[in-house]
């Protein structure tokens, strides 16, 4: 994804007779859609512009919604380009839910609840033991998560890179 360039963002969205206004609302509507949460709309028009004169470089989630947004204009790209797409769109996808997995705070915090009413059916061993098995799954999830992320390490290298 480090091969979208400022220029490519630029000429996307010409491409399609927008202006910046009109690529804000294609973007929000965009982010809507995936359920991502993405800048207000007067931001959007700031940060645009900047990217496309390669001030800034969008972050992981406006690139990934541009290539949403122009997967039809993609369609030229080479099949190994368009594999990389759709990957970072499913890792995407998958950070986005990982991020609504409790915390290990937030884990504690049900553990405890649940100690501290133990259902008639079931002992505090049998609870305590429950919850290390969902544990156990968190941190299988964080390591699989690890090892996406790490796939596209060389991509996040290159976030700040137009």
């Amino acid at each position: 994804m480090t091969d979208v360039t400022s220029e490519t963002l630029r000429r996307w969205r010409e491409s399609q007779g927008w202006d910046v206004p009109r690529m804000a609302r294609e973007l929000r509507k965009a982010a809507a859609d995936s359920g991502e949460d993405v800048a207000a709309h007067h931001g959007l028009v700031k940060m645009i512009p900047q990217w496309e004169r390669g001030n800034r470089a969008p972050r992981e989630r406006y690139r990934l919604l541009y290539l949403q947004i122009f997967q039809g204009a993609l369609g030229g790209l080479s099949h190994g380009m368009a594999l990389g797409t759709d990957f970072a769109l499913r890792l995407a996808e998958i950070r986005s839910r990982a991020a609504s997995l409790p915390g290990p705070g937030e884990i504690t915090a049900l553990e405890g609840a649940a100690l501290a009413k133990p259902r008639e059916t079931m002992t505090r061993a049998e609870i305590r033991a429950l919850a290390e098995e969902a544990i156990a799954h968190l941190h299988e999830v964080t390591a699989k998560l690890t090892e996406l992320s790490a796939l596209l390490g060389e991509d996040q290298a290159g976030e700040g890179k137009p």
